[in-house]
């Protein structure tokens, strides 16, 4: 899925970091631009420099650091949205995963919160 190449390439995910809370996947296309509060930066300018390298801005004011995407990586650069789950909602899917009393579930979320045992026994979750 990502490149293993030593430099960047056009076409290659990249994770801009520029703060702690500031990441951002790109897609390198050469004719774009990615513009921040603090300088702007040419994609054809960041094609054959290596991962994990230090970017100065082209104006000077700021830089940022272009990192080879890594799960963890990926799941930070992603915006996070809340989504809320109607009990029909989740009645709904419960019923297509066909889970039943004595399924195992993994998920990371609030989707089992109204599957606990009271209301579905008996009812196992996976550490």
């Amino acid at each position: 899925m990502w490149s293993t190449a030593r430099e960047i390439a056009a076409g290659d995910v990249v994770i801009a970091w520029m703060t702690r809370d500031l990441i951002q996947p790109l897609v390198i296309t050469p004719g774009k631009e990615l513009n921040l509060k603090y300088g702007y930066y040419r994609h054809e300018d960041l094609i054959g420099i290596p991962y994990g390298s230090k970017v100065r801005s082209r104006n000077g004011k700021g830089f940022i650091h272009l990192l080879r995407p890594t799960p963890e990586l990926w799941t930070l650069a992603l915006p996070h949205r809340t989504q809320i789950l109607y009990l029909a909602d989740i009645a709904f899917v419960t019923s297509w995963l066909n889970i039943r009393p004595g399924s195992k579930v993994i998920e990371a979320g609030s989707f089992t919160t109204p599957l606990t045992p009271r209301r579905l026994l008996p009812f196992c979750a996976l550490p």
